[in-house]
């Protein structure tokens, strides 16, 4: 994999920004990461989450270059060696990896990703998603490159 792009439904605050950029930064060597984020597919007080992630399934899938990965609470668990494995084999130079918003993701992403990773069986908030995979981005590129990664 020669660029990892990160979709990503919702607001970014500041401080996952800066783990982005941190993480950014540690990568470089292994991968370009590119982070995009998209607004949300509508007012969740007020419109059926179904109607909000169709909206949000369209903008994903316009933003979605390589092979599609999808984070979903109900992929398949890796444990942080085996996630290296699966980063290490995957064919593509280009992969996106998408993180759904608060409503998860539509059936036709879900449907397009050739594959589902869960980061853990907990919901996380699309922040703490991403700030989880990026830690783990990192290590499974230390470890394919024979580096330490548990300090």
């Amino acid at each position: 994999m020669k660029k990892a792009r990160i979709v990503v439904v919702g607001k970014v605050s500041k401080w996952v920004q800066e783990a982005y950029i941190h993480y950014e930064k540690l990568t470089k060597r292994f991968a370009r990461l590119e982070l995009i984020k998209l607004s949300t597919g509508g007012n969740l007080n007020k419109e059926n989450f179904e109607v909000i992630r169709i909206r949000e399934g369209k903008k994903i899938l316009e933003k979605t270059l390589g092979m599609p990965v999808c984070l979903d609470i109900k992929g398949k668990s890796l444990s942080t060696e085996e996630f290296a494995k699966f980063i290490e084999n995957l064919t593509h130079d280009d992969v996106t990896f998408v993180i759904g918003g608060p409503t998860g993701l539509s059936d036709e992403v879900l449907e397009r990703c050739r594959y589902r990773i869960s980061l853990s069986k907990l919901t996380l908030s699309h922040e703490v998603a991403l700030v989880v995979f990026l830690e783990q981005l990192f290590r499974a590129f230390k470890i394919i490159n024979g580096e330490k990664y548990s300090y």
